[in-house]
């Protein structure tokens, strides 16, 4: 469990199976989150709830409510971790984190540090009823921003208006209020767009490593040289590889070598020297090391 320095860390326990599914605010004003001070807001006007609230460190569990929730962190700086249901993912979560749960999704979180957080919820149809092309499924047309942090200057702009309109009871409200949502949902589906369109890129481009990869393994490959030809930083294309092949960059090549070198052995009269140079071994002293270590230390001519 996270802990915060200088403080324990609350635990309560909040999600019962049998409890029938409501509305996601409902179930923050008479949970365990009702001891931390909050400010809600409705509309007659709207469908969509929204509400500020100042946590301290906790260890809650989300109920998988009737409702879409958008968390926007106004004030954030700490250890977080959180539980989709598929393994827990943690890193710090800062101002302007995204985090985004759809209708019916439990959600399990660690928070090691005060933070102030703005919400928005809406039922789960509210989107498909905007536009039922668009938002013909809406988890879909929404999966790339499920279960991950996310910025947006343009989507939080949108929140930070509609927290204000959910205010206003003058005449203009509604027609703001109409407006306000339509850009809600237009910023969600263009920045799912153009995270599902970066990932489909770095797909082809880790793709393309592999085979600059296989075509010069003889040569001295770098982490510079693959990331520059993914187009990617170094820190992100070694992520991105790791989470799609498996196995770190440098590992991947080793085995690649050894690999390679054993097949020459195999169908190559070769000499030994030819075959460290034709795999992109230094010398056959490393050769032999990294078949002993990936081949389980077969003999050597």
């Amino acid at each position: 469990m996270l802990k915060e320095k200088g403080g324990p860390m609350t635990t309560h326990a909040i999600a019962s199976p049998g409890r029938p599914r409501r509305s996601f605010a409902d179930f923050y004003r008479s949970s365990g989150y009702s001891q931390f001070p909050q400010e809600h807001r409705t509309h007659v006007w709207s469908q969509l709830h929204g509400f500020v609230v100042s946590q301290q460190p906790h260890d809650f569990t989300d109920i998988a409510s009737t409702d879409w929730v958008l968390g926007l962190p106004l004030k954030a700086a700490c250890p977080t971790r959180f539980n989709y249901g598929d393994g827990w993912k943690q890193r710090p979560r800062s101002r302007g984190d995204f985090l985004l749960v759809p209708p019916g999704t439990e959600v399990r979180y660690e928070i090691a540090g005060p933070t102030r957080l703005m919400v928005l919820t809406w039922s789960g149809g509210l989107l498909t009823d905007l536009d039922d092309e668009l938002f013909a499924n809406e988890e879909a047309a929404l999966r790339p921003l499920i279960g991950h942090y996310f910025k947006n200057n343009v989507l939080e702009a949108a929140c930070r208006s509609l927290w204000i309109e959910l205010a206003r009871t003058d005449d203009a409200s509604r027609l703001f209020l109409d407006s306000a949502v339509t850009h809600l949902a237009g910023s969600l589906l263009r920045c799912a767009a153009r995270h599902r369109e970066r990932s489909t890129y770095r797909r082809i481009e880790v793709r393309r490593v592999l085979a600059y990869i296989e075509d010069n393994l003889e040569t001295d490959l770098s982490l510079t040289e693959l990331s520059a030809l993914a187009g990617l930083s170094l820190f992100h294309f070694a992520r991105e590889f790791q989470a799609q092949v498996g196995v770190s960059p440098y590992r991947f090549i080793q085995q690649r070598r050894t690999q390679r070198c054993l097949r020459l052995m195999e169908t190559k009269d070769l000499p030994i020297e030819e075959i460290a140079r034709r795999s992109g071994f230094a010398s056959i002293r490393s050769m032999r090391g990294q078949i002993r270590r990936h081949a389980g230390g077969g003999t050597m001519p």
